[in-house]
């Protein structure tokens, strides 16, 4: 997509199968028709490449390649290759969060796999995942990794980190969650990372997900950011929404909905 000067193209990892515990239901109910014949929802592990014309700019790093039933990545650097980009092109690596799903692909066999990024994500992050009694297990050797290499700038405040490229914080879902805010000119996108896991969430307003550290925060969050959709009509779009398609949200007989 072209949002006035910036290139975007989102890019898909791979997959996650959701059950409906994920959402702390034990079935779809209305929304049974998204479902596959074992009960599941398939959404993607989107990462989105940003072409400002001064910087190269990834958004969240994808799984990597690990594989189960349930799971598997690993398809982000043929799709930056599809797109023209090698890993070294990539100037910054901005991460939404500290997920496993989100990092994946930063290091690789205990090296950076974009040798030239500073990757920034949220400073309370390290906080939940890295400089705790209970380290991630995934997150905090890859942060290791990266503060070894010196190319980790944590952020702290909301603003501009690249040329039309801003981040906003958006906790509840990770303590240090951030959302992306692009814009150009008079037009403006929001990558909202995992503030939302699925459109329906839009019309179930107190589905939350089952990964969200402060479900109470999260649910304000959400309802704040539909707020604000709701009322600019900027365009959106989530990690995990199907076909990783931006929308916009809109109001029909008495709810809100993604199109």
């Amino acid at each position: 997509m072209r949002l006035g000067s910036l290139d975007i193209t989102p890019i898909s990892d791979g997959f996650f199968k959701l059950p409906p515990a994920y959402f702390s239901q034990e079935d779809w109910g209305r929304h049974a028709d998204l479902a596959a014949a074992d009960g599941t929802i398939e959404i993607p592990i989107g990462c989105f490449l940003i072409r400002t014309g001064e910087s190269t700019v990834l958004v969240d790093a994808g799984l990597g390649p690990i594989k189960t039933e349930q799971f598997g990545g690993g398809a982000l650097l043929d799709g930056l290759r599809d797109a023209g980009c090698a890993p070294e092109d990539v100037d910054l690596v901005l991460l939404t969060h500290l997920h496993l799903d989100h990092i994946g692909w930063t290091v690789q066999n205990g090296t950076a796999v974009f040798p030239n990024a500073t990757v920034r994500f949220g400073s309370q992050d390290l906080g939940q995942f890295v400089y705790t009694d209970k380290p991630d297990p995934f997150s905090a050797p890859v942060v290791e990794v990266l503060e070894a290499a010196g190319c980790i700038e944590v952020i702290d405040d909301d603003g501009e980190v690249a040329p039309g490229i801003s981040t906003l914080h958006a906790p509840g879902h990770t303590l240090g969650h951030r959302c992306v805010v692009l814009s150009s000119g008079d037009e403006r996108a929001l990558l909202l990372g995992d503030t939302v896991t699925c459109p329906i969430q839009l019309e179930e307003t107190d589905w939350g997900a089952m990964s969200d550290v402060d479900p109470q925060l999260a649910k304000r969050t959400r309802q704040a950011m539909f707020d604000e959709l709701e009322g600019s009509g900027d365009l959106a779009i989530a990690a995990h929404f199907p076909g990783l398609e931006f929308g916009r949200v809109l109001r029909g007989e008495g709810k809100r909905y993604f199109a």
